[in-house]
């Protein structure tokens, strides 16, 4: 019989926990696609309970000190499952250093630290896999590194996180305010306590940089990416634009690649409700890539949730320990290109979009006009104008709503700036992109 294959694992969390399960139950074929045994030999977590421990037969493999799993000499690959920046950047490193071969989640470590990690990877000759780090389920990471690696890709598009679906599919379904989809989302267990990551589109900005480090060989920074959440999206306006123009909001993020430059960004996007992703619901997502030789590619399923993120996680344990029990694992790395190489970010004020508009303003003669005068006067070219008569009570003012043609972000912004300066405006003005 082959030598076993050795596992640590730091964080016995909902994933961890899933992780452990998916070990225990699937352990036959998992064996099968190695090869060769797979051995659980050591799980740590400071704040889980002994009679969780217990309850998965951890007793004789447990510690609380994390350096007990990463310097084990017997252990082969290392899965971390805590998330974060820190302490986590420091163990996976630790244990590349080590010699262990790592299994992660965590897209805040990879989309911050990219370089630093797979430069790791390349002087110690060891491998990191990543498929749960975006899209739960969903094997993106494998699709798009593998299934599309003879492709030049121009573009990523895709519902990233879950929390965000789940709330935007309840508003728009239910008609519900931000504020109590938001708790319906914490009551389901789909948003945290502490949600700020996901409505902010901090954990969807993590995940779009990933594919697009992965899609160009590079480093697309996260401080590249032009970031937006959800926490303004009104239900209001979702019923206002999918009753008069068929469309959709989701937060989407969005990557648009050449050779040389990235357009990056992470924002609430109307979409026309004929796009498959209209119909991505709750905690679903969905990834569409172009490649020149494959066309758009789609990919749909659950993005949140125990189980889909475990399987992730014993998929990538499943394919690099097979490379462990054949003695290749390090070889060839698993993300090819320069780690270090950062593409050019185009500017946000660059950018190039269609624009929805909605300004409250007094009902007095003469606004529309001097509206669309500033616009037309910077640039802003107007494809349809709308004052609704009902659906949006309890506004201090009446609604104009505004569909643009595509224009810089810059001229969009200097118009906003000096209409905002009207005596006639009385709120701030709504604003969203339109990705056809």
């Amino acid at each position: 019989m082959k030598h076993p294959v050795r596992l640590g694992l730091v964080g016995l969390g909902t994933v961890g926990t899933g992780v452990v399960q998916m070990l225990q139950s699937s352990k036959a074929l998992i064996e099968e696609k190695v090869g060769a045994p797979v051995q659980l030999s050591m799980v740590c977590d400071k704040r889980a309970t002994m009679a969780t421990v217990r309850k998965l037969g951890l007793e004789n493999i447990f510690t609380r000190n994390a350096e007990d799993v990463i310097l084990h000499p017997d252990i082969d690959i290392f899965i971390e499952l805590i998330g974060g920046y820190e302490p986590a950047r420091t163990f996976v490193l630790k244990a590349l250093h080590a010699g262990k071969h790592v299994v992660t989640a965590n897209k805040a470590l990879l989309a911050k630290y990219w370089g630093d990690v797979f430069e790791h990877t390349r002087v110690y000759r060891r491998l990191v896999y990543f498929e749960a780090s975006v899209g739960g389920g969903i094997p993106v990471i494998q699709a798009l590194n593998e299934g599309l690696a003879g492709n030049k890709i121009s573009k990523i598009i895709g519902i990233l996180n879950g929390t965000t679906n789940y709330v935007l599919t309840r508003m728009s379904q239910a008609g519900l305010s931000y504020p109590a989809a938001l708790k319906e989302a914490q009551k389901a267990g789909f948003a945290e306590a502490d949600p700020t990551f996901d409505v902010e589109g901090i954990d969807a900005a993590h995940k779009i940089a990933i594919l697009a480090s992965i899609a160009t060989g590079t480093w697309v920074r996260l401080t590249d990416v032009v970031t937006e959440g959800i926490t303004k999206v009104d239900p209001r306006d979702m019923a206002f634009v999918r009753r008069e123009f068929g469309y959709v909001i989701k937060l989407l993020g969005i990557a648009k690649l050449t050779e040389d430059t990235v357009e990056i960004r992470v924002h609430p996007t109307l979409i026309p409700d004929t796009h498959p992703f209209a119909n991505v619901h709750n905690e679903y997502n969905a990834i569409e890539i172009n490649g020149d030789a494959a066309g758009d590619v789609m990919l749909y399923g659950k993005g949140a949730g125990q189980m889909p993120a475990a399987s992730a996680i014993i998929s990538d344990v499943t394919y690099l320990a097979r490379q462990v029990a054949a003695g290749t694992a390090g070889k060839l790395p698993y993300v090819s290109g320069d780690y270090r190489r950062h593409l050019k970010a185009v500017p946000k004020d660059e950018m190039i979009s269609r624009f929805y508009l909605r300004f409250t303003v007094k009902d007095q003669p003469g606004v529309l006009a001097s509206i669309s005068g500033i616009l037309s006067k910077l640039g802003v070219s107007i494809s349809g104008v709308y004052q609704p008569e009902h659906g949006f009570q309890n506004i201090r003012g009446i609604p104009i709503m505004i569909l643009t043609h595509e224009v810089p972000e810059a001229t969009i912004e200097r118009a906003l700036k000096e209409i905002g300066q009207k005596s006639y405006i009385r709120a701030k003005t709504v604003l969203f992109r339109i990705e056809e």
